[in-house]
């Protein structure tokens, strides 16, 4: 395989050593006392919030924070184009999910499309931040508001993320992170949830704790969601270097953007110039020129041992999988994605999503950089 987007998290000999310097000094090992608690305290800090909430997967911080805001049979507003696990949560917790077009070119909620499906049931809308990528603005945050609607931000991949606005997953009510082994901040699986929301951080606390907390007794419902101490340490470590690796990969989205801009009909999102992409993956744009569609030409570079996320998910709009059947029907929907989603068709067309993480190498982005292009233009 020239380039996986499929990789072992690199850990550092000195990573490794803080790890097990936190663990021999730790109380407990449970997901209770002082590693986790350190843990959380060094997310505030980084991230800038009032509260961080260690769990065990980005699932349970959605699906933690889902069930502490909606009743059953609520509608919450989620877009066409993320994982199905954002949708499951919804389901998982009673909700009826609702699905939205995303502005053009961008994974940000196209704002007049929202507002046509808004109903007195309608109580949440989660962005998702896919590759690391923006997906909430200041319109969004005033549309909400002015609209009593919450803001979920599945930041599950946008660690480190930011703008004048703040860090991706800190700008809405809750933000939902993802530390499994692919992320920036990895500890083989695991979570975080920050919100600067008093409230809503004590009834999540208490639900992971199987409805236990400092403020509460156990009367309440809850599930066992904690993180343990040993990936709370991994966590501790890794976030002492999350700045350094989105240099890394820096380097490595430059690398690919330089070579690919080669190629006639290759284009890449816009972004703020006062904002930073924490480089999770860079997408990539096919102009209407090119004969290929993303998924065409991810399945040829597969074929010659470069596998991309677009090959490796098989991304389409997330309401086409057959488990949300139900859910994308008439009269909300046509049942067409051109014209239910237009703006999330178009970009699923078009998208290429190349890895930037640390094992993939000079080397192999200038080998795969010309592949793609040879393809392109071949077409």
């Amino acid at each position: 395989m020239i380039i996986d987007c499929v990789y072992k998290a690199l850990r550092t000999p000195k990573e490794t050593q803080q790890t097990l310097e936190i663990l021999a000094q730790a109380d407990m090992l449970s997901g209770e006392l002082s590693v986790i608690q350190l843990y959380e305290q060094k997310l505030c800090y980084y991230f800038n919030t009032r509260h961080a909430i260690a769990v065990s997967s980005a699932t349970a911080a959605l699906h933690a924070s889902l069930l502490n805001i909606i009743h059953p049979g609520d509608e919450v507003l989620v877009p066409a184009i993320c994982l199905p696990g954002t949708v499951s949560t919804i389901l998982q917790a009673g909700g009826r999910p609702v699905f939205y077009d995303c502005s053009s070119g961008s994974f940000k909620p196209d704002l007049k499309d929202i507002d046509s499906k808004i109903t007195p049931t309608t109580r949440v809308l989660i962005t998702v931040s896919m590759w690391g990528y923006r997906a909430i603005d200041n319109d969004t945050v005033s549309f909400c508001r002015e609209r009593k609607i919450t803001i979920i931000e599945d930041a599950a991949q946008a660690a480190g993320t930011e703008s004048l606005l703040g860090y991706e997953g800190t700008i809405g009510d809750i933000g939902c992170f993802s530390t499994h082994e692919f992320r920036l901040i990895n500890t083989g699986e695991g979570g975080f949830i920050l919100t600067n929301s008093d409230e809503y951080a004590e009834i999540i606390r208490s639900f992971i704790h199987i409805g236990f907390s400092q403020q509460r007794d156990g009367s309440g419902s809850g599930l066992n969601y904690t993180l343990s101490a040993f990936q709370a340490a991994v966590g501790i470590a890794q976030l002492t270097s999350l700045d350094l690796k989105i240099q890394r990969r820096e380097k490595r989205k430059t690398k690919w953007k330089a070579l690919l801009k080669a190629a006639r009909g290759i284009d890449f999102p816009g972004t703020d110039v006062m904002s930073r992409h924490n480089c999770y993956s860079l997408v990539c744009l096919l102009a209407d020129i090119c004969r290929f569609s993303g998924k065409e030409l991810a399945e040829k570079l597969y074929a010659v041992g470069i596998n991309t996320d677009t090959f490796r998910h098989k991304h389409t709009i997330v309401c086409n999988y057959p488990y949300y059947k139900e859910w994308y029907a008439s009269p909300n929907y046509c049942r067409s994605n051109e014209i239910d989603f237009p703006n999330a068709s178009a970009l699923v067309r078009k998208m290429l999503v190349l890895p930037c993480h640390e094992m993939v190498s000079v080397d192999a982005i200038q080998t795969a950089s010309q592949r793609i292009v040879d393809f392109i233009e071949a077409g």
